[in-house]
């Protein structure tokens, strides 16, 4: 038992700082295991019941996708019906028309582990991605790619990309290693900004606040930045009173109410309603630190409507409640991968969609 409780804590481990959920183990304690497709999926009834959109149509006939490992979906700020898949090791999938069908980027995004997009916040035709060592941009809608910078150490990688919303030609490239990159001329140029000395997750700038910005960080909690990143603070004693706290899993921003926060970890789910000077736990029907949290999504119309993805064990769950957490409900999964990513389609409350991850075997 204490061998099997040694590995488990370090396959958790694993787990955090690649970005994946949590999964099951089978006898031998060797590897995870799963079942069913991973790709898409969409609700049209907040979670009752769910269908797969898989669509690729090829020169060779209509294929699918439904053998994909979805990381991260990334929504366009103007155009809510289109959505980009960021893979871990297929590449980069675009779809305009809410799932329906789905187009594979070519090179460099036809294979690989893609880390991050930024749709610019005026144009959805201008899109920079991120594989970890490089930055590309297209003008086209993801019909051509141009590089706009390339990280030359081997042991950094670009892990995060954020425009500026109040500043359309600003970019801040956010490195595992805490450096933080500023172009004030949408790429052309770079500057460094900062160097945090801690491992980076993700860079947020937030859409309703004028110079806001966050850093999320894997283990140290969030930093924020009033002045448009030139300066920062530590948010991490405010949030160390609830355990386990600091170990990062998902964060989000609500888009209609500045200040409300959300932040997701090994604890629980946390919110801010002051951009994290003070925190509140959501009452959740498992006790703090017994759930795996990865996707995670709020309704933009009505904030009281709160969605979240959990594994216990072996097992995976939708959880749902109408209430702001006073109340869930718990319902089955399409599938037995892991429930990563998650999200509400702006506008069209009943509409949720959901990305699942084949885990690695070893």
């Amino acid at each position: 038992m204490k061998k099997y409780l040694i590995y488990l804590g370090f396959m958790s481990l694993v787990i955090l700082f690649t970005g994946q959920s949590c999964v099951s183990l089978n006898s031998n304690n060797t590897k995870p295991t799963t079942s069913g497709p991973a790709g898409m999926f969409v609700s049209t009834d907040k979670g009752d019941t769910w269908k797969q959109i898989s669509a690729l149509p090829t020169a060779d006939g209509v294929k699918s996708i439904s053998g994909v490992s979805v990381y991260h979906i990334f929504e366009d700020p103007e155009d809510t019906s289109a959505m980009y898949l960021a893979t871990r090791s297929n590449g980069l999938f675009y779809s305009y028309n809410d799932g329906v069908s789905w187009q594979h980027s070519g090179p460099p995004f036809s294979s690989g582990f893609i880390y991050s997009i930024a749709i610019h916040p005026k144009n959805k035709c201008i899109v920079y991605s991120a594989t970890g060592s490089q930055v590309f941009k297209t003008n086209d809608c993801s019909r051509s790619w141009v590089e706009m910078y390339r990280e030359s150490r081997s042991d950094v990688k670009i892990i995060s990309l954020a425009f500026d919303p109040f500043f359309a030609n600003d970019i801040i490239v956010a490195e595992d290693n805490g450096d933080l990159l500023k172009s004030v001329d949408e790429g052309k140029s770079w500057m460094l900004v900062n160097r945090f000395g801690l491992k980076i997750s993700e860079i947020w700038a937030d859409s309703l606040q004028q110079n806001v910005w966050y850093i999320i960080t894997r283990a140290d909690g969030l930093y924020r930045s009033t002045d448009g990143g030139t300066t920062w603070v530590s948010l991490k004693d405010k949030m160390s009173a609830f355990s386990g706290s600091l170990d990062f899993r998902r964060f989000l921003m609500n888009y209609t109410k500045p200040g409300v926060i959300y932040w997701i970890s090994t604890y629980g789910i946390l919110i801010s309603n002051d951009s994290g000077d003070t925190w509140a736990s959501l009452p959740l029907i498992t006790p703090p630190g017994s759930a795996n949290i990865y996707g995670f999504a709020v309704n933009s119309l009505n904030d009281q409507e709160i969605y979240y993805t959990a594994t216990i064990s072996d097992r995976s769950t939708f959880y749902r409640s109408l209430d702001g957490g006073k109340n869930w409900v718990t319902k089955k999964l399409p599938s037995g991968q892991i429930p990563t990513a998650l999200r509400v389609k702006p506008g069209q409350d009943t509409v949720l969609y959901l990305g699942f991850t084949i885990p690695p075997t070893q």
